[in-house]
């Protein structure tokens, strides 16, 4: 079997480079990119076997840059890596494509079984992630929890808004209009029941989004 490549994006350089180093001696060629523009140029420029992606980007949200790699490669298998639990995020990644959704807090050995497991094909889904997906297709209900009712966009919005970002900012990362980033906070509030900037942060903070 030719070497694995794996590209690591995270902008966190500890765990970068960590996990760079512990997939190259089991076997795989792994390069870590912590700088989004860098990652895509890498992306542009190098065939891959598999990606593996961090959800919170501080230059943007990695569930956004999947589907910017799933548009240009879309047979690259994408894991995404994450600090939160699954229920905030997986059904969301994999509706976005993702090939598979880890915790930071998996064992090694699960990492690596999770990678040659979406190289070959197929998807990787832990027990929770798998009962979370069941319960999600038998019920054809929404997540319990309120944020996975937000739509894509919404949910770009929300991430950037409990970051702290103004609506002017969210407006130019999103290249969208300030009225539109206005129109969507809105929607997501009402969907969340929230009043205000300060209820946001809290039900972020409550649900484990942000620290």
């Amino acid at each position: 079997m030719d070497e694995l490549r794996v590209l690591i994006i995270d902008d966190h350089a500890l765990l970068g480079e960590s996990l760079a180093r512990f997939l190259g001696s089991s076997g795989m060629q792994a390069i870590w990119r912590g700088d989004l523009g860098q990652a895509m140029q890498s992306i542009r420029d190098q065939s891959w076997s598999v990606v593996l992606l961090d959800v919170s980007m501080p230059q943007g949200s990695g569930l956004d840059l999947l589907k910017r790699i799933k548009h240009m490669h879309p047979e690259l298998p994408v894991l995404m890596l994450s600090m939160h639990p699954e229920q905030q995020f997986a059904l969301r990644a994999l509706r976005g494509g993702a090939a598979g959704y880890l915790t930071k807090g998996c064992s090694p050995d699960v990492l690596v079984e999770a990678i040659h497991k979406v190289v070959q094909g197929g998807r990787y889904l832990t027990p929770g992630v798998a009962e979370h997906l069941a319960n999600y297709m038998n019920e054809g209900e929404v997540a319990e929890i309120p944020h996975a009712r937000l739509t894509d966009r919404e949910m770009q919005v929300f991430m950037r808004l409990v970051e702290g970002k103004s609506v002017n900012q969210v407006a130019e990362e999103l290249h969208i209009s300030c009225k539109t980033v206005s129109t969507h906070k809105t929607r997501l509030m009402h969907k969340l029941a929230l009043d205000n900037d300060a209820d946001l942060v809290r039900y972020a903070m409550h649900q484990g989004i942000v620290s």
